[in-house]
């Protein structure tokens, strides 16, 4: 398919980001899908393989110095070959990452360059506003848009109910109640689409995300499964990461299902997340109250009075030690990979120290060959 790089998402930022590195042998190009270290690109004339050089792929101490799904590069052909070579990795507008399972400290970049993160969950049996709340801590340090999308509002009959617990836990962030068989429903969310627009889709699995891509896109092109009868959770449909356009302008990205998505050690998502908690924390008589029925204390009277549910409470200091847990493993990684840094910088200065000698030589001899010629 013919896309420009304006339908691909290219903008005046990116533009300047380009000519800064633009020596006249490379072209700009995103990446719409990864596969295992190469990377399918499209260059606004058409999709092609891009793929690291050797000597990058190795030593890099974090996933996000990788290229991912809607990442903008520089790349430059390769002679005799219809691939290329990926030169730059142009900077990002928006970064979506998590912890990676089962790993203390790594990190995978999952999509980048997206206006809008839809976080999607179903109105099933595995609804819950806890899952909500996790979601919007991990994803407000994207620096994009959030909004939560209610897929399956046609599984449930109290969804004024259910529509304000949900705004309750979400605060600012806009939450809109649809189905992805009702194309009515889903008028409300053309607002964040349109040429030019990314949007990510982020959810666990099941709640309808290859659904709702099937709507927006106007064909069956992803696989749809049931969830489980017995516990209302999904089975895994979409198992890769792809950038695709939509009909009536902008680019969908329907990302594979995350049931496990633990806090990053980044940023303060949980503090934005949370912020009303956070503001009745200054109202403590005492600075260093524990909120543990000190005299007092503000988080004890708004339980008391019915302002602040036990419940959210109790998610928030989850998600809050989750947090810090986090960021001390974080932090002492990277004083880790500084440490190794510093120790490479020790051992290549008199190897620099040599290698401008020998040129010192070198220019001396040239010098004396020079002179003799006169």
């Amino acid at each position: 398919m013919s896309l420009s790089l304006e339908e691909l998402g290219w903008s005046e930022e990116f533009e300047r980001h380009f000519a800064a590195v633009n020596d006249t042998t490379v072209v700009p190009a995103r990446v719409i899908r990864e596969n295992r270290g190469e990377y399918i690109i499209h260059t606004g004339k058409e999709r092609a393989v891009a793929r690291l050089p050797g000597v990058e792929r190795i030593g890099k101490s974090d996933s996000s110095e990788y290229p991912t799904v809607g990442d903008w590069l520089a790349v430059e052909k390769v002679p005799l070959s219809d691939d290329y070579l990926i030169r730059e990795l142009l900077p990002r507008k928006s970064l979506f990452e998590r912890k990676v399972v089962g790993e203390a400290t790594r990190h995978q970049s999952i999509v980048a360059n997206f206006d809008s993160l839809f976080l999607v969950t179903g109105l099933d049996a595995d609804f819950n506003t806890s899952r909500i709340q996790r979601y919007l801590s991990v994803a407000w340090n994207s620096r994009a848009q959030l909004v939560v999308i209610l897929n399956k509002a046609d599984l449930i009959e109290e969804l004024d109910e259910v529509l304000a617990a949900v705004k309750e836990v979400a605060k600012d962030v806009p939450v809109h109640a649809v189905s992805a068989f009702d194309p009515a429903s889903l008028e409300c969310l053309k607002q964040y689409l349109g040429t030019g627009r990314t949007v990510a889709l982020l959810g666990s699995s099941g709640v309808g995300k290859s659904s709702l891509t099937n709507a927006f896109i106007g064909e069956d092109r992803l696989l749809t499964q049931q969830n489980r009868a017995a516990d209302g959770k999904g089975r895994h449909t979409t198992t890769w990461r792809e950038l695709s356009p939509l009909p009536g302008g902008g680019m969908l990205i329907d990302l594979p299902g995350m049931r496990e998505l633990q806090l990053t050690g980044e940023g303060d998502g949980v503090d934005k997340t949370f912020s009303d908690i956070e503001e009745l924390m200054t109202q403590c008589k005492f600075r260093n109250c524990r909120h543990e029925g000190e005299p007092g204390c503000a988080i004890d009277k708004a339980i008391e009075s019915g302002d602040l549910a036990v419940s959210r409470y109790k998610q928030y200091v989850k998600l809050r030690n989750e947090q810090i847990v986090a960021q001390e493993r974080r932090e002492a990684r990277d004083k880790i990979i500084a440490g190794r840094r510093r120790k490479i910088a020790v051992k290549e200065g008199p190897v620099k120290k040599k290698i401008a000698k020998k040129r010192k030589q070198l220019n001396t001899s040239r010098s004396y060959l020079e002179n003799l010629d006169d």
